[in-house]
Parts: structure tokens; C-alpha cells; sequence
């Protein structure tokens, strides 16, 4: 698929019971011009074969399978891979509401480059615990933005990736990528980093687009 509007990215690793409910939400948007790369990173299950049985009967699917490198290497060579406009990370065992594109692309202006939506966090039976957005739909310029990322009641909020669209050019341009060599708050330092690039004001939606799933993980 050549040129679509956006690119979804979904690291996968190892999360064959849980891929094809995040793959679905993914295809079940109202808002059809996208195009999913599905990078498995190294999976020993079979997350990696449901993965090219998709890309099989979808063309907007492209699957991508790499040596275990982590979470960060997945993202950036999703980047590398991208073709779209706008770029949208997915976490592989959560799922996307159907209007979630939509609701991204309706936000978007002649100047935008990035925004941002609410979310709603569930337990593992999708039984929703919580909706987490902004007071109202809104504009704040790049300064407030980052006033907001290091305010404490909305940490989590600002720091997921999943509750925003990146502008692909600003990545690029910038030659931002993910930080390899951590895996706690790489999003987080991604997001800082995209927001002291951007010359946009950014747009807020209170719309809920995404189902944050709160796995409960035995040790």
C-alpha cells in the first residue's frame, strides 16, 4: 500500500493468545487509509505465523520478522518501514477502539504534528476500570505540552504512546528514534524528544481511542 495516511506499528513478541484481538480492532477502524506493519521480534510462539496469516489476506498488512532485539529495536525499524503520513503505535495485547483513526485524522490540521486522545485502562476481562483524557478538547502550544508531561496526576496519561499520532516527517527529519539500550519510560523520552521538535501547537481530544489492558503477571 503505497502513500496510506497512517502507518500503524505493533511490536509483537510472544503474545500468540492475545495478537488476533489487537489485529482485529486494528481492521475493524471506520477510518480505512492505513497501513499495519506487524514487526515480530524474535516470538517463540506462534505469534509470528498468525502474523503472516493476516498479511496474507490483507494487503494493508506488512509483516516484518526479526531477531529479538527488544521492544525499542521493533519500533525504530517500524519507522524505517513506514510509509504513512502519520505514525501510530499499537502494545500488541491491547485494542484499539474502531474509531480511533477517525478520530485522530478529524484533529489533524494544514500544521499539526501530533495529537492526542483519552483512553480507557481495563482488566483482562475488558471490564473497563478507568477513563483517562483531557478536561476538554483543546489546543496547547509545544511549552505547555511539556509542562504537561512532567505534571503528576497525568504521568501515566502523557507518557503512553498509544494515545497519540506522530507526524512521520518531524521522526524523520529529526532522526528520532527509540533508545535501545533502556525499557523503562522509552516512550516516554521518545515523546519528550518529538515534542522539542514540533512547531505546531498540538491537538487534545477528549475522545477515548484506545483500551490500555491491564495483564495481571504472575512471578
Amino acid at each position: 500500500m503505497n502513500n496510506p495516511k497512517v502507518s500503524v506499528i505493533v511490536p509483537v513478541y510472544n503474545v500468540e493468545k492475545l495478537l488476533q484481538r489487537c489485529i482485529d480492532s486494528i481492521l475493524a477502524q471506520t477510518f480505512t487509509d492505513f497501513e499495519l506493519l506487524l514487526i515480530d521480534d524474535g516470538s517463540k510462539d506462534k505469534s509470528g505465523e498468525i502474523c503472516d496469516e493476516y498479511a496474507a489476506k490483507d494487503s494493508r498488512i506488512r509483516v516484518f520478522h526479526k531477531q529479538n532485539g527488544g521492544v525499542s529495536t521493533a519500533r525504530n525499524l517500524g519507522i524505517d518501514k513506514a510509509q504513512g503520513e502519520w505514525i501510530y503505535f499499537v502494545d500488541s495485547d491491547d485494542i484499539v477502539l474502531p474509531s480511533a483513526l477517525g478520530t485522530f485524522c478529524s484533529l489533524i490540521y494544514s500544521d499539526s504534528e501530533l495529537v492526542i486522545a483519552g483512553f480507557y485502562t481495563s482488566d483482562e476481562n475488558n471490564t473497563v476500570r478507568e477513563q483517562r483524557k483531557m478536561v476538554r478538547q483543546c489546543e496547547l502550544s509545544v511549552i505547555q505540552a511539556l509542562k504537561e508531561m512532567y505534571a503528576p496526576t497525568d504521568f501515566c496519561y502523557q507518557g503512553y504512546l498509544w494515545c497519540k499520532l506522530f507526524k512521520r516527517k518531524v521522526i524523520l527529519q529529526n532522526n528520532l528514534r527509540f533508545e535501545e539500550t533502556i525499557s523503562f519510560n522509552e516512550d516516554r523520552l521518545f515523546i519528550v524528544e518529538y515534542l522539542c521538535h514540533c512547531l505546531a501547537p498540538i491537538s487534545y481530544t477528549t475522545n477515548a481511542v484506545y483500551n490500555y489492558i491491564l495483564r495481571l503477571i504472575v512471578r
